[in-house]
């Protein structure tokens, strides 16, 4: 990616990865706390306080490169028509996702928070799609 770091794309990349692992591994636990959905498996309580923690962490770090994006990427992008479609729906997930971290930890209302994590965890696997679908519509 012009104009950014040689260690900013490999940075990226890793951070998208680290929270897709870590979200699946905690959709199970939110399955079944807060949809009451019967399911074999899920991380013992160590395990997802520690996967909860990364999740946050590379979230944070999401968000940071979501402004370093915005600076050069996203604009010289939206500039020269390239992948509007994926891009503005990458941002708006992006958005929304943060609104629902916030709202999972933060709604004092066991309902709301239910509604916010099963809301986070779509939006979660919808930017996965959306972000696959821009990357490798660059490549083709």
């Amino acid at each position: 990616m012009k104009g950014y770091p040689h260690w900013f794309l490999p940075a990226l990349l890793g951070t998208t990865a680290t929270i897709a692992a870590t979200g699946l591994l905690l959709a199970p636990g939110t399955l079944i706390t807060r949809a009451d959905m019967d399911l074999a498996w899920m991380l013992p309580a160590d395990g997802r306080l520690a996967t909860a923690a990364l999740h946050a962490a590379a979230g944070f770090a999401a968000m940071l490169s979501t402004g370093a994006l915005f600076s050069i990427h996203m604009r010289a992008g939206w500039r020269k028509g390239r992948r509007r479609g994926s891009g503005a729906t990458l941002g708006i997930l992006m958005a929304t996702l943060a609104a629902s971290a916030v709202g999972v930890y933060y709604f004092g209302s066991e309902t709301l928070a239910a509604a916010a994590a099963l809301a986070h965890l779509g939006l979660g696997l919808a930017l996965v799609a959306v972000f696959g679908w821009h990357w490798f519509r660059r490549h083709r």
